[in-house]
């Protein structure tokens, strides 16, 4: 079961890996880009602007560390309705950490750390 809407359109990098989608209708006539933790990136106002929009923001944010009711988590899976986040900071085999399921898209409970 997907939580997506029917009027994001997914846009996908040359390999077919969904970076995020491209929202048609929330906003018209301007388009918003949504991440793939279905977070709305800041409108423009035509089609190749939203993909750009999607290619610089990219997948390498899911790498980084979030805040999730104030334990440090990473992204362990992303689903297209789910999202399974982990207090295992790194994959060594003692790490195991807690998991949690979100909701996706996700919240505002979920929120990136940003390192200086």
């Amino acid at each position: 079961m997907s939580a997506i809407p029917a009027h994001w359109i997914p846009h996908r990098r040359e390999d077919g890996e969904v970076i995020g989608w491209i929202d048609l209708e929330s906003h018209a006539p301007e388009l918003i880009p949504i991440d793939r933790l279905g977070r709305s990136l800041t409108a423009v106002s035509d089609w190749v602007a939203a993909e750009e929009a999607l290619e610089e923001h990219g997948l390498r944010f899911l790498m980084n560390r979030f805040d999730y009711r104030g334990r440090t988590v990473r992204i362990r899976h992303l689903y297209d309705d789910r999202i399974i986040v982990t207090t295992a900071i790194t994959d060594a085999i003692g790490d195991v950490g807690e998991e949690f399921v979100l909701p996706f898209p996700a919240g505002s409970e979920l929120t990136e750390i940003h390192s200086n």
